[in-house]
């Protein structure tokens, strides 16, 4: 028998012991990261999910009798509201996309009235932040702060030598989703498999409040045409755009259309609140659909578009209804880091970011694969990350030291599986030697990358 959903309690959120500073240290390394960015591009982007792929208009509709635990919030009453959706990858700078990272959707609604939000007074949007994995790679506030320290430190680090550890973890995760590994992190970093992004399901990752409930939310393929293409490969090769290429394509001749689900807690033990990284059990609590996002066919992705998307919207959690109120040390430290990114995008790029309070119409130009501003333009020869003949820039040392760190860990990881599967003593003695081997020589090649770090940690 299915447990209730448990009543959502204002007490059931612990904060972490010096949370606010950690929060703070955020905020300085997402700057870092728009920093240097703006030093590349000379135009300010955001500080993570900064390459969009597909900026998209279309209309969710909230469905007569639903049932009352699911009848919360927004979706209280049946209705249709305009939406606009912002599909992107998760680096902080502008990449190709044969450097394989996992997806985001950000997904504004608008024309929601209610009790808002603090910070999003007089507003009409919910926006959701929705990432292709079902939990974040890091449990708790300071574990995600050292993970955002690494993309600051590696930013601006050339394009070829990530490409290079692309090429290395993409089969590697592969392997170990076959042993039954969750590889989160050797995905992060560029191991997400070549496939077509709108074959994915998106997540919040992270638990809200639900009117009276908590949840998760997540976003999944509907109809016939999306979800032909999950798992979909895609060849990335000499396609410095090939996803947002793919986008266009499918937009070109066809609609599509997207379940919102949502996963109520029902068990306090499996299902925390603080700690980020834990998968909420389908056989405890099953996702169900609340609303369905309906997109017609149209031009996916134009310089036009991305003006008013990418320059002209900011997207956070924090703007929506008091009855969907984001939960946990990760949305907490998100209200302020994204309120700082917005601000410093609209100042540099002096374009005001405001939230639209009726539907807002994206341009009709004709698709492109290339924009015109600096660092939408998908790394064009010439670009300051794609110098002809060059692996440049170089990589730091903290960058170096990670990516050696990064592969000693793979082969321990890949090694320790291949141990269990291995018949016979003599092999498994062998790979064994081998794998200290690796993990010695990589720990000692660290140390300046962990100095580097440390540094940076300290500044």
């Amino acid at each position: 028998m299915p447990r209730p959903p448990l009543p959502y309690r204002p007490d059931i959120e612990r904060p972490e012991p010096r949370e606010a500073e950690t929060a703070a240290a955020l905020r300085r390394r997402m700057r870092g990261i728009q920093e240097t960015t703006f030093r590349h591009y000379g135009h300010a982007m955001r500080g993570i999910h900064t390459k969009s792929h597909g900026l998209l208009e279309g209309e969710m509709v909230v469905p007569e009798g639903l049932p009352p635990e699911l009848a919360q919030g927004m979706f209280a009453r049946p209705g249709r509201y305009p939406v606009v959706m912002r599909l992107s990858t998760n680096r902080g700078d502008v990449i190709d996309d044969d450097i394989s990272v996992p997806r985001g959707m950000a997904i504004k609604v608008i024309g929601v009235e209610g009790e808002r939000l603090p910070g999003s007074e007089g507003e009409v949007t919910q926006d959701f932040v929705m990432v292709n994995q079902p939990a974040f790679t890091e449990p708790d506030l300071r574990v995600f702060l050292r993970n955002i320290t690494v993309v600051e430190a590696t930013t601006d680090t050339g394009q070829a030598w990530k490409k290079g550890l692309a090429a290395l973890l993409r089969p590697a995760v592969s392997t170990l989703r076959a042993l039954g590994f969750r590889p989160w992190t050797l995905t992060t970093m560029g191991g997400h498999p070549a496939t077509h992004p709108l074959g994915e399901t998106f997540h919040t990752q992270v638990p809200f409040r639900y009117g009276e409930h908590v949840a998760k939310l997540s976003l999944a393929p509907a109809s016939p045409a999306l979800l032909a293409l999950r798992g979909a490969p895609l060849d990335l090769r000499g396609r410095p755009n090939g996803l947002r290429e793919a986008v266009i394509a499918f937009f070109r001749e066809h609609g599509a259309e997207w379940e919102l689900r949502v996963q109520l807690r029902t068990n306090p033990d499996t299902m925390p609140i603080e700690n980020a990284s834990v998968v909420w059990p389908e056989a405890e609590s099953p996702h169900r659909t609340v609303a369905r996002l309906i997109v017609p066919p149209q031009p996916a992705w134009s310089e036009a578009r991305a003006r008013q998307v990418d320059d002209g919207l900011a997207f956070s959690p924090w703007h929506g209804l008091a009855a969907h109120r984001p939960l946990g040390a990760i949305n907490r430290a998100r209200r302020a880091a994204y309120e700082e990114g917005a601000r410093f995008r609209a100042e540099r790029n002096r374009r005001q970011i405001r939230e639209p309070r009726a539907r807002l119409v994206l341009a009709p130009d004709p698709p492109a694969v290339f924009g015109a501003a600096p660092g939408r333009e998908g790394r064009r020869p010439g670009t300051p990350d794609a110098p002809p003949g060059a692996w440049s820039p170089p990589m730091r040392p903290t960058a170096r030291g990670l990516a050696i760190g990064a592969a000693a860990g793979l082969a321990l990881v890949l090694g320790g599986a291949l141990l269990r599967h291995a018949p016979g003593g003599a092999v498994r003695l062998a790979l064994l030697a081998a794998l200290l081997g690796t993990a010695a020589a990589g720990r000692l090649l660290l140390r300046p990358g962990r100095r580097a770090l440390a540094g940076r940690r300290g500044a």
